[in-house]
């Protein structure tokens, strides 16, 4: 970086011991060896972020050259496998296929006293409700009330019993 011989140090450091002193001159050299540090740390930072964005600036110019030449041969594809004007005689149109809504599942009801109310409430409901409106339709269709199975008692050991069969053990011999 600069040429600096050897005795031209040499002279440095003895006017540095003149001018400053031999009792701050370890202080002093210290200091400018830190800041000297610092200035070739700041460098060489700056250094590597020029090269990242160069490089930055080189990947977006490569992925630009690919995507273009993507590009380019996508449609040479496309005009070599579509042809360019199709002819009034070979356009057909293709019909649309529409799937249909599907019904909600209904709930099958077991007891005929609760079809029967089901239907009266049924009928109430659909007078209420607007025809053609599903939301509505879903409504009215749902049963007023559900009955549910009983569920089975759990099978469970009380601590208690714990408790009595541990201290019933014989113990080892």
């Amino acid at each position: 970086m600069f040429d600096i011989s050897f005795s031209e140090l040499m002279v440095i450091a003895f006017i540095a011991l003149v001018v400053i002193g031999p009792e701050k001159l370890p202080k002093v050299a210290r200091t400018a060896g830190a800041f000297f540090g610092r200035l070739q740390r700041f460098v060489s930072q700056v250094k590597d972020e020029v090269n990242r964005e160069a490089r930055f600036a080189e990947l977006q110019t490569l992925q630009q050259e690919v995507q273009s030449s993507m590009h380019q041969g996508y449609t040479e594809i496309e005009q070599s496998i579509l042809p360019t004007t199709p002819a009034a005689d070979e356009v057909v149109a293709d019909p649309v296929k529409v799937k249909k809504p599907r019904k909600p599942r209904q709930r099958k009801t077991h007891s005929v006293v609760e079809q029967s109310s089901e239907a009266e409430s049924i009928s109430t409901k659909q007078s209420i409700a607007k025809p053609g409106d599903p939301q509505a339709e879903l409504f009215a269709a749902a049963p007023i009330t559900e009955q549910k199975k009983p569920r089975r008692p759990r099978k469970t050991v009380k601590r208690e019993d714990v408790v009595d069969s541990a201290s019933e053990q014989k113990p080892l011999a």
